[in-house]
């Protein structure tokens, strides 16, 4: 018979390994770039069009500050030509960077959607009638208060059948 220590041991080390599952489900990485194609897409359509609208902004301010301060007796062709002359780099680079910006803003809306679109999925399953797992999501995503209020209703509601675990398949589609 094993002693007692050996039990907390064999205990101690299965609680790990369920923990290293969960942790791995909760952190695995999303399949899809844009989960939301309505809210992901208004927002990075936003940000590209205050790019454009920025980098547009500045290019006219340039060419009217060359034009008042240093070229007051050439004409306007001439300075916006040697406003893009002397500030190409700057410009190359601003339109260089939008792509980078509107990535990383498609990773941050990624921790809102994600979660949200999982919640809308429970909630559509709820209404239909079918089991429901309680909600996990990404130990990074945000509103994780929102998970633990609805997997505490799902406990609650008698007419709700909760399932035990998610699977490890829903946890990569979102």
């Amino acid at each position: 018979m094993p002693s007692q220590s050996h039990l907390t041991i064999l205990e101690s080390f299965h609680l790990s390994i369920v923990a290293d599952e969960t942790m791995s489900q909760t952190k695995s990485r999303r399949s899809r770039t844009l989960v939301d194609r309505e809210v992901q897409g208004g927002l990075l359509r936003k940000i590209a069009i205050h790019w454009i609208v920025f980098f547009v902004c500045n290019a006219i301010a340039l060419t009217i500050w060359i034009r008042l301060f240093e070229q007051p007796d050439a004409d306007w062709g001439q300075t916006f030509a040697d406003t893009m002359q002397r500030f190409m780099p700057f410009f190359v680079i601003t339109m260089a960077l939008i792509p980078a910006f509107v990535w990383d803003t498609l990773k941050l809306t990624n921790r809102f959607a994600g979660p949200i679109l999982r919640l809308r999925n429970a909630l559509a399953d709820v209404r239909t009638g079918r089991p429901v797992a309680p909600l996990q999501f990404r130990n990074d995503d945000f509103w994780q208060n929102i998970a633990a209020d609805f997997n505490a209703v799902i406990e609650r509601v008698p007419a709700v059948t909760p399932i035990a675990k998610p699977s490890p398949a829903s946890d990569s589609e979102v």
